[in-house]
């Protein structure tokens, strides 16, 4: 977005805005903003919606075109094709014009009551990004069990201590946004991502709405994504900057592993009659074990040198005050 664009939206700024993502499922779209809008309204009048609709889903999108008629404060977006929910927020936080910015499930997750609550830690607290963690007392056993697994591996990848990360209604302060780039399925991470660069960030409990107490089964797709996220995030959070620590490692016990085991065949190809090496798979595979430690080393000298030479132009932290 160019500057001109954002001087422009900074002029109009408003006291909130709330982005909904339409993505997959969703709710009665009309009866959610209601819902949240009348609890708004009790804080302030002065608050938009932005819902962006994703390429699929064209029946959503025809239901909040034809209500959108009937309220002034709500904006429209639709992606030509499926671009994801990280995408359909970065979207949402460009044009946003709030001085605090909320984001909201498609669904009912969370009473709509609630949002006053992360309004006032925003405003009151010294807090960057509120997050909310749903009590859980009328769901399902499996729902139960499947947020505690997830969240289990997550501190233990992350150390965090978020019980509900996958939580969609969230708070921030409108500068907080600028400071990430939120691509693929990161988008839930966003909390344990800001903490990570010293971003102050408090976790609220909420009532969780009955409607979100179904039952919900995922394909083994999405559990499988859901591993492959984690692990993504605990290589952004521990080796971003660091990466010839994370490829060196494994590249030096690889190559180690090898030079011991060719090391012991050379010993016995040397010293002992009739050892041949010809017949033997295990120096076709310590020689392989060297190669390959090689090269994944040789992958972390790479990333060094281009985190070396961008160095300069990259911003590795956040300065909260600076006093003359």
């Amino acid at each position: 977005m160019e500057d001109n664009t954002k001087e422009i939206i900074s002029e109009r700024e408003t006291e909130i805005s709330v982005i909904v993502p339409v993505i997959e499922r969703h709710s009665n779209l009309e009866e959610l903003y209601l819902s949240y809008a009348a609890e708004i309204r009790k804080i302030t009048t002065d608050f938009e919606f932005i819902f962006v609709v994703d390429g699929p889903m064209n029946r959503a999108y025809s239901e909040i075109k034809r209500f959108k008629n009937k309220y002034s404060n709500i904006e429209l977006i639709k992606f030509t094709k499926s671009l994801g929910e990280s995408n359909a927020l970065s979207v949402g936080f460009e044009i946003a014009k709030g001085k605090y910015i909320f984001t909201l499930s498609s669904y009912f997750q969370v009473e709509p009551h609630e949002i006053e609550k992360l309004y006032s830690a925003l405003k009151d607290d010294e807090v960057d990004i509120v997050i909310t963690r749903r009590i859980r007392e009328k769901d399902t056993f499996f729902n139960k069990l499947q947020n505690a697994l997830f969240h289990k591996a997550l501190k233990f990848f992350t150390g965090t201590n978020f019980k509900d990360i996958s939580c969609g209604l969230r708070g921030m302060q409108r500068e907080v946004f600028e400071k990430f780039d939120v691509y693929g399925d990161l988008h839930r991470f966003i909390p344990i991502i800001a903490e990570h660069h010293g971003v102050k960030v408090r976790e609220l409990v909420v009532k969780q709405r009955v409607e979100d107490t179904k039952t919900r089964i995922y394909s083994l797709r999405t559990y499988f994504n859901r591993i492959i996220d984690i692990l993504t995030l605990f290589f952004l959070l521990r080796f971003t900057y660091r990466p010839m620590r994370f490829f060196g490692l494994i590249g030096s016990i690889l190559v180690v592993i090898g030079f011991l085991f060719i090391s012991k065949l050379i010993y016995f190809r040397l010293f002992t009659m009739n050892y041949g090496l010809r017949d033997k798979p295990s120096l076709f595979l310590s020689s392989l074990l060297i190669v390959i430690g090689i090269q994944i080393f040789a992958v972390g000298l790479i990333g060094e040198i281009i985190i070396y030479t961008r160095s300069k132009k990259a911003k590795y932290f956040n300065i909260k005050e600076f006093i003359e």
